[in-house]
């Protein structure tokens, strides 16, 4: 160690900075942990700046997004709708009406009173077009003056008032106040909405045409005749028949009860059978059928000595099939009268032997004729 100098001295554990005194270095405050105060202030200041911004955010109108991860998207501004085109109001007065007011002093007054929406014309006369109302005053009698409005080519309302012992301007003014009244009237009935059409109600003819595809039910009577190749040649009686139409399609359930005449071989001939046709309608109250028919029959021959080739026997029993035609006419309403042939042939014959032991049969062509009185009732009648 030179001489002259005193060796550099360590300091102490023991005697630390803050004890004798000394400021710590910059250094040794940057490691130290920061103080309560310092925390405080740094509070205090971010709730300064949350306020300030606060007032800006409820400031600025809340966008709705559109979608996740888009930017909200700005609403259309509304266009103001349109203003109606004000009325345009043309008057004009008869000969006789201008000797009574004046036209300059009711054209003036009728400026006052007319209603928003309505403004007079410089002219009583003008192009044609919506939104005009045309005004005329008429003298008819000496002692009234009458109002005519029309708008819009409504009808032309009119009403008359009394202006005996009154003066010009006072018929002026009773004059400019009804016709405003007029005027703001049909302003009011041009702005309500229209009532919607009533609905078309069907014709007869469409209501007619449309039955004659709906369910019926139907029930006939009649006389009837048949004439058989074979045996007794004529028979008549009467029949009853009840009916399902569908569709134009009609099925019958038919009985029959027929005899011979008086005179010649005794016959009684009972059957029931069913019967289908297809309606065609040629006009509204003629329609044609055609169809087949098919029945079973319980025959009777009183005066036989022998049938089927048993003595004594009286009953036997028989069949046939025919075609069936038929013509009706409507009578009115549900009623119908039919003329009907039914041609056929004896499907089983009915062998027998008469009194004078000759063998003979019910058997051969059949025709038969009828006629029918009919009634239907339509399942579910069209409105």
């Amino acid at each position: 160690m030179p001489s002259g100098s005193s060796p550099a001295r360590t300091p102490s554990p023991s005697k630390s900075p803050r004890r004798a005194g000394l400021r710590p270095p910059v250094c040794a405050l940057r490691r130290e942990r920061p103080s309560t105060a310092g925390l405080a202030l740094l509070l205090l200041s971010s709730a300064l700046l949350l306020a300030c911004a606060s007032p800006a955010r409820a400031a600025a109108p809340r966008a709705v997004a559109t979608g996740r991860g888009r930017a909200p998207a700005a609403a259309a501004p509304r266009r103001p709708a349109a203003p109606a085109r004000p009325v345009e109001v043309r008057i004009a007065l008869s000969r006789g009406a201008a000797e009574e007011v004046a036209g300059v002093r009711l054209r003036r007054l009728l400026e006052i009173e007319l209603p928003d929406g309505a403004s007079l014309a410089a002219e009583p006369v003008g192009p044609l077009g919506d939104r005009v109302a045309t005004v005329w005053i008429d003298r008819p009698t000496a002692a009234r003056l009458e109002i005519q409005v029309r708008l819009d080519g409504r009808p032309v309302l009119r009403r008359q008032i009394a202006v005996a012992g009154l003066t010009s301007d006072v018929a002026a003014r009773l004059l400019a106040i009804a016709t405003s009244e007029m005027i703001l009237a049909e302003m009011r009935r041009a702005r309500a909405p229209r009532r919607p059409p009533a609905p078309r109600r069907p014709t007869p003819d469409e209501i007619e045409l449309a039955s004659r595809d709906l369910d019926a039910l139907t029930a006939s009577a009649g006389p009837y005749a048949a004439v058989v190749s074979g045996g007794p040649r004529a028979l008549g009686g009467a029949g009853v028949a009840l009916g399902l139409r569908r569709l134009r399609f009609t099925e019958h359930l038919f009985a029959r009860l027929l005899a011979a005449p008086p005179g010649g071989e005794a016959l009684r001939w009972i059957e029931g059978g069913i019967s289908g046709d297809y309606r065609i309608w040629l006009a509204a109250s003629w329609r044609l059928s055609i169809g087949a028919t098919a029945s079973v029959a319980s025959v009777r021959l009183p005066a036989a000595v022998a049938v089927d080739g048993i003595e004594g026997e009286r009953d036997t029993w028989s069949a046939r099939a025919g075609l069936g035609l038929g013509l009706e006419t409507r009578l009115g309403g549900p009623l119908w009268l039919g003329l009907t042939l039914d041609p056929g042939v004896v499907l089983r014959p009915a062998p027998y032997e008469d009194a004078h032991g000759a063998a003979r049969a019910v058997e051969g062509a059949w025709l038969g004729v009828g006629v029918s009185l009919t009634s239907e009732r339509r399942a579910s009648p069209p409105r």
